[in-house]
């Protein structure tokens, strides 16, 4: 599939994870299970803490199939409203050091034909968080009111470096106004993640905590640190795009410990960023991570790369004479 484009590569993997037929047997080889690895995530129980990151299934139409590998939670979509296009193709490269730039614009079928897709039966797995975001406070609530009953909880993506509009809600103001507008709305106790964007100077880091405090004072249940990196792609039509994999890893370590600190380990964090072994996502948990979130490594690595996580993660506690994940959280903070 490497010799295809990036988008024909993960139209070809669509393609086999939604003949869920072909991957019955996948969970015997991939499944990884031991009392160790389960974690309490806020309200939500994790069979293992390695989850899906948005933006791999965007239409929701694979979680049978993708659960099959061992995820713990599978984050889908970003969905919004209506359909969108997304921006103009080419909106995906390959980078060394196992890198994606990506500038793909929120690309999903809409409200309408995902919830048909989420309103199916499903094998059991774990939880299902939906990403969701909006160009306007009235786009993003009625997203959320619509598909918030056929998830276990939802993400509010208010950081795609891709499409502009959405950046609005990293102001703290327009976030406060915003999750003001989704308490309201919130039609049970499901919890609300708020995915940030990185930062990487003061500036940005004081910004970023601003909006932290709107998530706590709005008691959001998780923080999902980060978003990819803003870069210059000249090959994009819109000339930027995001970048994901391990060279941001150092990058989304140092947010997620400052942002443990900041709100002395009071909300889970979700690590997304770089993750693509059992070490890296150890570390993260060191750092302050709840759980952690994969979607470039899968891409490189291939469909083992949870269960090779999960089993490296058990050595780690063995070696340690631990039993459990949660007595390593924030643990290099202290």
């Amino acid at each position: 599939m490497f010799h295809t484009s990036p988008e024909t590569a993960h139209d070809f993997a669509k393609w086999f994870f939604r003949r869920k037929y072909l991957w019955w047997l996948a969970s015997f080889r991939y499944s990884v299970r031991d009392p160790r690895l389960h974690l309490k995530l806020g309200k939500l129980d994790l069979p293992n803490p390695v989850g899906l990151a948005a933006g791999y299934d965007k239409n929701c139409e694979m979680l049978d199939s993708l659960f099959r590998l061992g995820f713990g939670y599978l984050t889908l979509g970003t969905v919004t409203l209506n359909p969108r296009e997304g921006n103009p193709k080419p909106r995906i490269w390959r980078c060394p050091s196992n890198a994606l730039i990506n500038s793909m614009g929120l690309p999903n079928k809409g409200t309408k034909a995902i919830a048909q897709h989420l309103s199916k039966k499903r094998s059991a797995g774990g939880p299902v968080i939906l990403s969701i975001s909006g160009l306007s406070s009235e786009e993003f609530l009625e997203c959320y009111r619509r598909m918030e009953p056929l998830a276990d909880g939802v993400e509010l993506n208010i950081s795609t470096p891709n499409t502009v509009g959405v950046r609005i809600f990293q102001e703290p103001e327009m976030l406060t106004s915003l999750l003001r507008g989704i308490n309201e709305a919130r039609a049970s106790s499901k919890p609300v993640w708020v995915k940030l964007p990185p930062y990487f100077d003061d500036g940005q880091r004081e910004k970023v905590h601003r909006l932290i405090d709107a998530c706590v004072a709005a008691h959001v249940e998780g923080l999902t640190c980060a978003n990819t990196k803003l870069v210059n792609e000249p090959r994009a039509s819109i000339g930027t795009g995001g970048l994901s994999g391990p060279p941001i890893f150092k990058d989304m370590l140092r947010i997620v410990a400052d942002t443990y600190q900041y709100t002395h380990g009071k909300i889970p964090i979700n690590a997304c960023g770089g993750v693509s072994s059992g070490l890296d996502a150890w570390t993260a948990f060191q750092a302050g991570a709840s759980s952690v979130q994969v979607y470039t490594a899968l891409v490189y690595h291939g469909p083992g790369i949870i269960s090779r996580i999960n089993r490296q993660l058990l050595r780690l506690l063995t070696d340690a004479k631990l039993n459990s994940l949660s007595e390593i959280i924030g643990t290099k903070n202290n």
